[in-house]
């Protein structure tokens, strides 16, 4: 079964392209929201993650709360590359497994894994087609500031974690600008580039 990957730095609009391929027939995992899942107490990446950062990471619940963990990283390079070092493994893994059922079962015409470190965390290599959805710096502002409820600032510190586009451009084989927010063109485009790569 062919995959797609789907990356982009947040606010480009990958997960609504990744939601215009489902529509396609395609398998989807969101790494995201599997990160999520993984990190629940009695999960697999749970008791690694509070063996690194400690229990102050933990609400009244004593699940990991994921805002007190990210103050944690986000400002702090090593701390963040060793989180990632911790969950790329483990959403690798249960990613392939996925997509390995989803092929097995025989319903889906390909599969799509959007992800936002996609190329950093070496996924893109597992792909028979990677791509990067960009868009310009105000356009990502704006839709994550709009989406996340959070100020120009939060936002700017969020963009500046991640790798720039022209760092990811070399691994993609397929670029998709989304500045525009004609979701009917950009169906379009999706489905040109679709074409073009031979998954029809």
């Amino acid at each position: 079964m062919n995959i797609i990957g789907v990356t982009g730095i947040s606010g480009s609009g990958k997960t609504t392209i990744t939601h215009m391929l489902a529509q396609m027939g395609g398998y989807t995992v969101d790494a995201d929201q599997l990160v999520h899942q993984l990190m629940q107490k009695g999960q697999p990446l749970y008791n690694d993650i509070i063996a690194v950062y400690g229990t102050d990471i933990l609400d009244n619940k004593g699940e990991i709360y994921r805002p007190a963990l990210g103050k944690l990283v986000f400002n702090d390079k090593e701390k963040l590359a060793q989180l990632e070092s911790i969950i790329h493994p483990q959403v690798i893994a249960t990613t392939n497994s996925l997509i390995t059922q989803a092929k097995s079962s025989g319903q889906y015409k390909f599969a799509v894994i959007d992800a936002p470190l996609l190329i950093e965390a070496g996924m893109h290599k597992d792909c028979h087609s990677c791509w990067l959805v960009t868009a310009s710096h105000e356009k990502r502002l704006a839709r994550i500031m709009a989406r996340d409820n959070i100020s120009k600032e939060a936002a700017e510190k969020r963009l500046a974690n991640r790798a720039s586009d022209s760092a990811l451009m070399p691994h993609a084989n397929i670029i998709i600008e989304n500045n525009d927010d004609d979701l009917t063109a950009l169906k379009e485009q999706v489905i040109n580039v679709f074409k073009h790569v031979n998954l029809v």
